[in-house]
């Protein structure tokens, strides 16, 4: 039996919103007979706001259902600015500073990217140890800089993350990624095929159940129309404009009503353009633990996912709010491009639009709208068997102990 260490900034327990990813692989892993700790930071990424008091120090250990968390010391922000580059480097000193003063000894190390830098305090620590460091390669930095905000090959951070990314590659001791389409841009990048697995991101079907009835849900929400939720980041990647753009498309239909549950940089902005445009069909709403999520799926009618038209989006995503949606059996509106969209086409189980096309997804959510609730049900009983089929948690889990021997 190991000690395993996942390292996530961004990693949460239950009780916050966010992606619950490392907690569930803790669960099953502490259930084998392992201890794990997470790594996490005491700002939540959605919240933009510190969740644990750490009264001054370092890190604080809590345990949930088995799993150590140690929440580690960072400062807060609220916009992506130079604050919010602070805050990770500051988690990726601290993680390293905790590590080594934590006094135990771990036999696995997973350093996970949501940022590349946290993944490398991880890699540190891994060889001040000497045990095996696996890293789990999410976003695909520094390309996704290059692809949204158009960077250059020579803009200074471009030319440090590249060489933190090759570094990263370079020393793993074997790679994870959580979308298939990565696997060729690591290749091009020097990595062997064997050093690689694809583990995607899922959900636990027994854990997501919702605990109240649809129309108690709905009444707890104040849905009262069809109503299409979008969950998670309120960022920029996340091109939430093109839900307000199919909104102002569809504000005569008045049976039609889109919820946006979450928080992010540029809320504000998506909240002042709302009103300019004057919405009354569109509602926000601040972030839900990601336990109260089943519900709040429960009492909807559709759910939607969108992110930016760009090139890093196209084969390398695996978005958690998709597999959530799935697992909760809603038909899924698509506005995101490749290999996301085309899952969502095969397999049936909602409609898609091309990315950033709010005229696109406002004529998808009047067709969806417009079936009879039967062939929503349908869909979303597709969906929910695929993640019972290719995305369950358990599952997932399994497929990790082997690659990382931790079944000795």
């Amino acid at each position: 039996m190991q000690e395993v260490w996942f390292i996530n900034q961004y990693a949460i327990s239950p009780d916050l919103p966010g992606g619950t990813r490392h907690y569930d692989f803790g669960v099953e892993l502490v259930n084998a007979g392992h201890t794990v700790r997470i790594f996490a930071a005491d700002v939540n990424l959605a919240l933009r706001r510190k969740v644990r008091d750490l009264r001054g120090k370092l890190w604080l250990e809590e345990p949930v259902n088995g799993v150590l968390f140690e929440w580690v010391r960072t400062s807060t922000y609220q916009r992506n600015d130079w604050r919010r580059a602070l805050n990770m480097f500051e988690f990726s000193w601290n993680v390293y500073r905790a590590g080594l003063k934590l006094g135990v000894r771990p036999g696995l190390i997973v350093g996970s990217s949501p940022h590349l830098f946290a993944a490398l305090g991880g890699l540190y620590l891994a060889r001040r140890f000497g045990c095996r460091f696996i890293f789990e390669v999410r976003d695909l930095w520094p390309q996704a800089l290059i692809d949204m905000n158009g960077l250059s090959e020579g803009h200074p951070m471009v030319r440090v993350m590249r060489q933190v990314e090759k570094k990263l590659y370079r020393e793993a001791d074997h790679i994870v990624v959580l979308a298939e389409g990565s696997i060729p841009y690591l290749e091009n990048m020097g990595v062997s095929g064997d050093r690689i697995s694809f583990i995607p991101n899922g959900v636990h079907p027994g854990h997501f159940v919702p605990r109240m009835a649809r129309v108690e849900a709905r009444n707890r929400y104040g849905f009262t129309e069809f109503t299409v939720v979008y969950t998670g980041a309120h960022g920029p990647a996340n091109a939430l404009e093109t839900v307000l753009q199919a909104a102002d498309e569809l504000k005569e239909y008045t049976s039609i009503e889109f919820v946006l549950v979450g928080d992010g940089p540029v809320k504000g902005d998506l909240l002042a353009r709302a009103r300019e445009m004057g919405l009354p069909n569109v509602r926000f709403m601040d972030p839900v633990p990601k336990g109260d999520i089943p519900d709040l799926l429960q009492a909807a009618d559709a759910a939607v996912i969108t992110l930016k038209d760009a090139r890093a989006f196209y084969n390398a995503v695996s978005p958690n709010k998709l597999y959530d949606y799935l697992a909760a059996g809603k038909p899924v509106l698509c506005a995101v491009p490749g290999e996301v969209a085309r899952m969502v086409d095969e397999s049936a189980c909602g409609l898609t639009a091309p990315a950033e096309d709010g005229l696109a997804l406002a004529r998808q959510t009047r067709v969806l709208a417009g079936l009879l609730e039967d062939e929503r049900a349908g869909m979303g009983a597709r969906g929910r068997q695929l993640v019972m089929e290719r995305f369950s948690r358990p599952k997932l889990v399994r497929e990790f102990i082997r690659l990382a021997g931790t079944n000795d």
